[in-house]
């Protein structure tokens, strides 16, 4: 019996929660699906574990995308958090980052995490150099200890103006109420964000105050399901700049997870284009309730320090460069009396419960989902993943009630225009990413995974001139997959304020030296904050390597502020705010292509036993195609349902399509 035979990627979505498993005695992969369960995160991946098969003494390794983080910021579902402040300071959390609201589109009203009545004030005060002006009045922050009580608080931010200067005032305070107040969680600013901006390192400071306790739980509640179970993996977290983190790591800095869920999607995406060579490539991870959109260069992802959570929030949170819009398979669709012909998708949602009409568990209203499977984009059959089939008939119900009442249509053609109304806004949020990076579609392939991403994959491109989508074999649980790639590693974000021209390798490396003091070993990778002239936008600049020269750095910024905005900045006047370091301490235990290639060709061969001639699509029109019985390399056209496990790929009509080894399918958009 080998201890070290399977390895489990464990990624919760809003509708499903997917499990890979990867057996280490051939490489295959098996994908898993359970509905996923809200209020208890820890008894659907129970569940998940359980349907896997995977022996508890045999499991070497369990890496888990969490979106608990998010979900608690969004559902407003935190700790009851308060803040401390410099005397005079403490509405920085109203006064935000000064960005304009949508003109038109669903938005919230702003409210901060911490309200105003658990926001205090102390006298004390440091000049912008650090140097002390007013001596922190230590009676006063003793004297907070009988509020923090009142309000019943659990945790509590701790952020004093020029803090990144001179962090003696917030230290001093902490210790003063550990002593006073030993139950609450503390967090300073200066160390959760030791940057110029009181406004970003406040709201940071008080976000990771808001989440720890909840965290803390969460890593409990999942260690204890192990436990039970009789497991004893390494268990690993992914963190929202795409690497995994210990239980202890995210216990200590749970904000590192607030893009954990999708961050996975995004490094899988970025391995397969490794695999096929591609110099720019877009992914769309598209599941139940959003649709999320990230650009790859050369093999990786775009990456970025901070990150707007929702209007005026943001925060600095080393981060894959992920955008989102509300437009998933269980997106709703309405009606919106104040627009002229006004059919809206998204970006509420069914959600895990009751979900889209068609999975018969209670739902009454159309979602793309139900749209998809009226107009033969679907396979109802899910008895691969161990699911009820989808009810074409629930779906029709839900699509009379809603959208054929309002506009007169017969079923199926509310479903085509529920779904141009959905494509069209997928395809005008991946041209608007493409855009402000400087890039040109018809240079850049769309991979496409998620539950119902290949489904909309080739009618996206089409709308926007791309020449090639790839939809990955295990597209339905392709961010899973991804869990199990991230490497270990730590993640800085370090202070710099220098011209990029006379930015030297030795300086480089005594600054991460400085961020990562237990040692050198590893791979280091690298990114640059810039700015240009007085101008506050930053951009990041991915670095090759760490010996790579500033006057070389200089003109790759010029040509890209060239394709992106337009100008060829001085070279003197471009500056370096902030250094971004990923030190990777080791590797995935999983190769992307020898994995997928096993996975595939074991389905074949279960395919050639058990193929069934006669099976057809849910209505009957387009051709059911199973993957794997497509010959590897030959082109073949549309229109065609490619069944992929646990999902299917449309292609439309004369669009040439045709399977890689790996069991990849190519669609040559253009030809």
């Amino acid at each position: 019996m080998s201890h070290d035979r399977y390895h489990i990627g464990i990624d919760v979505g809003g509708t499903f929660t997917d499990l890979v498993v990867c057996d280490r005695a051939d490489g295959a992969l098996t994908l898993h699906k359970v509905p996923t369960t809200p209020h208890d995160i820890a008894s659907g991946i129970s569940a998940a574990l359980r349907k896997s098969g995977a022996p508890a003494a045999e499991i070497a390794e369990i890496a888990h995308g969490t979106t608990a983080a998010t979900n608690a910021l969004l559902e407003r579902k935190g700790a009851r958090t308060g803040l401390v402040t410099t005397a005079g300071f403490r509405d920085l959390l109203e006064l935000r980052d000064g960005a304009r609201r949508p003109l038109r589109g669903w938005q919230p009203a702003f409210e901060p995490i911490v309200p105003r009545h658990r926001r205090w004030e102390v006298s004390e005060r440091m000049d912008p150099s650090g140097n002390v002006l007013q001596t922190l009045a230590e009676d006063e922050v003793a004297g907070l200890v009988a509020r923090l009580v009142q309000y019943e608080v659990e945790a509590l931010a701790i952020s004093f103006l020029h803090a990144d200067r001179n962090a003696a005032h917030e230290r001093r305070a902490r210790e003063i109420l550990q002593r006073l107040w030993p139950t609450g969680a503390l967090v300073l600013g200066s160390e959760v964000s030791p940057f110029p901006g009181e406004r970003l390192r406040t709201a940071t400071a008080a976000l990771a105050a808001y989440l720890t306790p909840l965290m803390t739980r969460y890593v409990d509640g999942l260690e204890r399901v192990l436990a039970e179970a009789g497991m004893s993996p390494v268990f690993r977290f992914i963190e929202s700049a795409g690497a995994s983190l210990t239980p202890e790591e995210v216990r200590r800095s749970p904000v590192q997870t607030i893009l954990s869920g999708p961050a996975g999607g995004a490094v899988a995406g970025a391995a397969l284009s490794q695999l096929f060579r591609l110099t720019s490539a877009v992914t769309v991870d598209m599941g139940g309730t959003s649709f999320d959109v990230t650009t790859l260069h050369e093999g990786q992802p775009q990456l970025r320090t901070d990150r707007t959570l929702e209007f005026g929030l943001r925060v600095a949170v080393p981060c894959v460069d992920i955008q989102t819009v509300g437009i998933g398979g269980g997106s709703l669709a309405w009606l919106d009396e104040s627009v002229p012909g006004g059919l809206q998708v998204g970006p509420q949602s069914a959600g895990a419960l009751p979900g889209p009409a068609c999975f018969g568990r209670g739902g009454r209203r159309p979602t793309v989902t139900d749209a998809s499977l009226l107009l033969d984009r679907l396979v109802g059959d899910r008895t691969d993943l161990g699911l009820p089939p989808l009810d074409s008939r629930a779906a029709e119900q839900a699509m009379v009630a809603e959208v054929c009442s309002g506009f007169g249509m017969e079923p199926k053609d509310a479903a085509k225009m529920v779904l141009e109304v959905a494509e069209a806004g997928m395809a005008a949020f991946v041209r608007g990413q493409l855009m402000t990076r400087g890039i040109s579609p018809d240079r850049t392939t769309l991979i496409a995974f998620g539950g119902a991403g290949p489904v909309h994959a080739a009618p996206v491109a089409q709308r926007m001139g791309l020449k090639r989508v790839v939809v990955p074999y295990l597209a339905a649980g392709f961010s899973a997959l991804g869990c199990l790639l991230c490497p270990p590693a730590q993640v800085a974000l370090v202070a710099v304020n220098e011209r990029l021209l006379t930015l030297s390798s030795s300086r480089l490396r005594a600054r991460c030296a400085a961020a990562f003091p237990a040692g050198d070993g590893g791979h280091l990778r690298l990114a640059l904050i810039l700015r240009r002239s007085q101008n506050p936008h930053e951009d990041l600049l991915l670095m090759r390597d760490a010996e790579e020269s500033g006057e070389a750095l200089v003109r790759r910024y010029q040509t890209f502020a060239q394709q992106a905005y337009g100008v060829w900045p001085a070279a003197e006047t471009i500056r370096v705010v902030r250094l971004l370091a990923v030190l990777e301490r080791g590797n995935s235990r999983i190769a992307l292509g020898p994995s997928l290639e096993a996975t595939f060709r074991r389905r074949q061969e279960r395919q050639a036993v058990t193929a069934d001639p006669e099976r057809r699509s849910t209505l009957g029109r387009t051709p059911l195609v199973p993957v794997e019985s497509v010959p590897v390399g030959r082109e073949v056209s549309g229109p065609a349902l490619v069944v992929l496990p646990g999902a299917s790929a449309f292609v439309p009509s004369g669009v040439p399509y045709h399977v890689d080894k790996c069991g990849n399918l190519i669609l040559e958009i253009d030809a």
